[in-house]
This record gives structure tokens, sequence and C-alpha cells, in this order.
């Protein structure tokens, strides 16, 4: 990262995408001041205060667009098949490192806001205060720190284990001393080791009083919900996100249920489906079938993972016809989910029925309004921050356009 030095800087683009929906626009520019944007319009008329020292970039064959909000990512993880058991097993400077390396892999595609929904102890909090001091380059970041789980929870060994209203309670108050932006909690298992994600992790009571707590301090809370009835725990308690949200039944099949779905749609609740984070495993197993061929344990995983991928479009399919606030969270860094990708989750929101404009507004405005930040970043407009993305193409035609990067400022410093 590195400071353009002067006190204005004009962009000049082929086409300009605000991210609020609007058609594309052709022949513009953008006026930054310092990190804030001042001026949006044709560049003949673009007005440079008297007496500016100003510096130009032109960009006539890219799309000018908002940097990307990424509302899941995992910073710890290397997102190269490692579970997050063994992953575990690494040391506290490995996972501080590794969090280094990730934050500038997303930053240099495109996302400039992004939050981490769980890692090891205080790490992303020290990740976060890094690239705020311009140490390290990376995105704005909204942590977590650790998700609060039960006794042998999904992702215990983080850091956060809490049993009961009270040592729940005391959890909440701790991390938001330490300094979460959020409050991550694990309503039902996952894929650590015995955690049964069929099934609910946290007891209704104990949901609410995380809930209330992280209220009462200004917190927003998304729940890790996999089993429908750990949805179902989670709307009770007044959760302001659903991550995953798969549907899973007692007996581990994926099956929607309408009232369930038109419940999340009536009550606001933001959804975070995360669906590449199982489709990168489809593609790196039919890959490995073309080079080199898979073993008979391996075709049963690559036809066990496109049934998975297929019961969550069907689900996240659902969800938006029957209207609810579905938006992009990549969860990479988990599984095979590298880092840089965040395109590839909105490719499945189109998968799931989205246009490929809606795509991208779930992973700009829409992501932002849900992480509490619309006020700053996931639009083009006057008075936000200058978190700019160009690329050759229009994401509103063809979202995986997104991939191709031509250049990223964050605040108004060019980082690529």
């Amino acid at each position: 990262m590195y400071s353009n030095g002067v006190t204005h800087l004009l962009i000049k683009a082929g086409t300009l995408v605000d991210g609020n929906g609007a058609q594309p626009k052709k022949d513009m520019a953008v006026l930054v001041e310092g990190s804030t944007i001042v001026q949006i319009d044709h560049p003949e008329r673009v007005q440079i205060p008297d007496g500016a020292t100003l510096e130009t970039c032109e960009f006539p064959d890219a799309t000018l667009l908002p940097g990307l909000v990424d509302c899941h990512t995992h910073t710890n993880m290397p997102g190269d098949g490692t579970s997050v058991d063994d992953v575990g097993l690494e040391s506290y400077e490995i996972h501080i490192l590794q969090g280094v390396k990730q934050a500038k892999l997303a930053l240099e595609s495109g996302v400039t806001t992004m939050r981490d929904n769980g890692g090891w102890h205080r790490s992303v909090f020290w990740l976060k205060e890094g690239i705020r001091r311009e140490l390290v380059a990376g995105p704005r970041i909204l942590a977590s720190g650790r998700p609060i789980t039960m006794t042998g929870g999904h992702c215990w060994m983080m850091g956060s284990v809490a049993d009961g209203v009270a040592e729940v309670r005391a959890a909440v108050r701790e991390l938001v001393w330490e300094g979460a932006d959020f409050i991550k909690v694990m309503a039902t298992g996952g894929s650590t080791i015995g955690s049964m994600s069929e099934r609910p992790s946290y007891t209704l009571e104990e949901l609410q009083a995380i809930t209330d707590e992280a209220h009462r301090r200004g917190r927003l809370v998304g729940a890790h919900t996999i089993a429908q009835k750990g949805i179902e725990n989670a709307l009770d308690a007044g959760v302001n996100m659903l991550i995953h949200c798969t549907f899973v039944q007692s007996d581990g099949s994926i099956g929607y249920d309408p009232k369930v779905g038109e419940r999340i749609a009536a009550t606001d609740t933001w959804v975070n489906p995360t669906i590449h984070v199982r489709r990168g495993f489809v593609d790196l197993l039919e890959q490995k079938r073309a080079e080199e061929g898979l073993t008979i344990e391996e075709e049963a995983d690559l036809l066990e993972s496109v049934k998975a991928v297929e019961d969550r479009v069907k689900v996240t399919s659902q969800l938006i016809k029957d209207g609810a606030k579905v938006i992009g969270g990549s969860d990479c860094g988990w599984h095979v989910y590298e880092f840089g990708m965040f395109h590839k989750e909105l490719e499945t929101l189109v998968m799931s029925g989205m246009s490929h404009g809606d795509a991208l507004l779930a992973g700009t405005r829409e992501a932002a309004k849900a992480l509490g930040v619309s006020d700053i970043v996931g639009t083009l407009e006057v008075g936000k921050e200058a978190d700019l993305l160009l690329i050759n193409g229009d994401p509103t035609e063809n979202i995986s356009h997104l991939q191709n990067v031509v250049g990223v400022f964050k605040s108004g410093i060019r980082v690529r």
C-alpha cells in the first residue's frame, strides 16, 4: 500500500456502476479529496478546487464500481483443504501470519471491506490493528474475534467456549471489551469433529442472552445455523444474520421449510448462504478426475458434494423467491476456498436465481447494510470512503467479470 501524496485524486473510467442499482454510465470520473469521494460526474464537469494539487488516473476501457464487501471470511484459515481441527494445532504466530497473507489477497482482488467470522484468540484483532496502522495491507476489517460456542461445539479450539446463560453473557462482554465489532455464535454444530451439524448447540435461553447482551452494547449478532431447529432458535432469539442457513434436518438431509423461509423474510433477517465453499471442492475433484482420475473414495466424495451444492442452491433459490435478504459472504479460508475469489460466491447467487446486477448488490450495497457500514462504503456516493474497484467488463451483465481486476483503491489510496 502506498499513499498517492496529493490532496486530490481524479479517477476517470470508461464506465461507472455506482452500486445503487442504476444503469451503468459512460465516460465518468470520481474526484477524491483525502479518503473521501467529493464529486462524481462526467470528466469535463468535475470542478477542481483552486490551488489543489491533482493526480489523475485514467482507465478508459475499464468499469469503475464500489469496492466489494465480503461478509464472511476466516483470515486464520489457509483455504487449502486443511480442516479447522488441524489448523488449531498450528501456533498463534502462524495464525497471525496467515491472516497477513489472506488480507493482502482479498484487498488486491477488490474486497475493500470484509467481516472475519471467527479466528483464534485475539489474532484477528491484531490483524485489524496492523491494517489500521498501515503495517500490513488489507481490507477494512469487522472482526468477531472468537465465535462463542458450547463445550465441544463448532470451533471450540478458537477460545470462546461458554455454557449456560451466565457464561454466554460473560463471553459477549469479554469480546466487546477486547474490541469485537460483532458477535458470532455457533447456534448449531459444523465441520468440527463431534460437533453435530444436524442439531442445535445452544438452548433458546442461551441464544437470547447472547443477542440481548450484544444488542445492549451496540453489536450485531451473526449465527452459524446449519440445522433447521437452530435456524428457528436463532430467529426466536432475534439474531441479525443467519450464516449458512442450510435447513439440515435431524436425519442429515436438507429440506427447505416454506414457513420458516417466509418467517425469515418477514423478520428482515439477513441470510449468508455460503455455497461456493462446497462448490469449490466439486471443482477441485472434477479437475483431478480430468487430469489423473479419482479413487473410489474421491468419486463418492464428488457425488456427495455435487448433491450438497444442488441442495444448497435449491434452498437459496427458495429464500430469494420468498423475499429473504440474501447477501454475499464467501467463507473463504475454509476448506478449499482460497482468498481473492469472492466473485465465486456471487456466481452461486446467480445460480440460485439472482440477476447479475442483484448479485453485485449482494456483494456491495446490501452487504454493507447487513454489516452496519452502509454510511461509509458499499456504493459510489459523495461523502463516502473512496473504496473503488476497476475491472474489465460489466458485472451487471456477467458477475464473473469481477475477477478481471485492473485497479483497486482503498480510502483513496491505490493498492493495486
